[in-house]
């Protein structure tokens, strides 16, 4: 399980099924358009792991099941593509425009695993997978619409804070292992101030998008998201971090997702 990614996996795989609710994607469809989802997170989670076996091993990684060698890294690639098949088969089934932006968002997550991750680009392949997100789902709603901008923003830039967030606890030895992508070029100094800012322009373009009626709901969720932010970015400048700076980035981000679903309904 650890291979797949259990917790980003659940995550992007609860954000599908909030935005199915919230464009009242008919629920038989909804199930469909979740666990493609959730297959395509699969298939880039364990091409990820099967590429960065020789990193994992290197780095002591004994949480990583392929560098352990409990997968065999063939398993691993015939999963992955199968699952990667799979999400786009069950995506064209409900709409060719689904099945087109379901494979941005798969093509998105195999370019960083291949190669973008170590430059300047792996920042633009979790902005444009997670900004695909609610395109795709967008299309199996009945009226088969492209989302409002405000939607897509905040989207990405939640897969953007992701992204920083994820690498935060790992950032000097990605560095020393040649791992050089927009993060990592920032440094553990700039990482915290880039998080905070992307909070901050999602939470801008939620409560301009969803509008004054949704405010009640979409401004208090601005709030604790940015302070979240906040804390989390003064915690990582200690000189003992620990995780708590990744867990509140992931917290502030699931607060935007939250008001993104509500944004949506109100």
């Amino acid at each position: 399980m650890a291979a797949i990614h259990v917790g980003p996996t659940a995550a992007v795989t609860v954000l599908a099924a909030l935005l199915a609710v919230a464009m009242s994607v008919p629920w038989s469809t909804g199930i469909v358009v979740v666990l493609a989802v959730f297959l395509n997170q699969v298939s880039v989670g364990l091409s990820n792991d099967a590429l960065d076996a020789p990193r994992d091993l290197q780095a002591g990684r004994w949480d990583k099941p392929i560098a352990q060698g409990v997968l065999p890294p063939g398993v691993a690639w015939s999963v992955a593509g199968g699952a990667a098949l799979a999400s786009v088969i069950l995506s064209l089934l409900i709409h060719p425009l689904v099945g087109l932006w379901q494979g941005v968002f798969l093509l998105a997550g195999w370019a960083y695993n291949l190669g973008l991750k170590a430059t300047l680009w792996s920042g633009v392949c979790y902005a444009l997978g997670f900004g695909a997100l609610p395109v795709l789902v967008g299309y199996a709603s009945p009226s088969a619409e492209f989302p409002g901008w405000w939607v897509v923003f905040v989207a990405a830039s939640l897969g953007l804070s992701a992204h920083f967030a994820n690498v935060l606890p790992d950032l000097a030895v990605d560095r020393e292992q040649g791992v050089r992508g927009l993060p990592q070029r920032i440094g553990r100094d700039g990482v915290p101030g880039a998080l905070v800012g992307l909070t901050l322009a999602s939470a801008v373009a939620l409560l301009v998008g969803a509008g004054f009626e949704s405010l009640p709901y979409t401004a208090p969720a601005a709030v604790i998201a940015t302070g979240l932010s906040v804390v989390g970015a003064l915690r990582s400048r200690m000189f003992q971090p620990g995780a708590l700076p990744f867990r509140l980035s992931m917290a502030a981000a699931l607060v935007m997702a939250l008001a993104l679903a509500l944004g949506l309904v109100l």
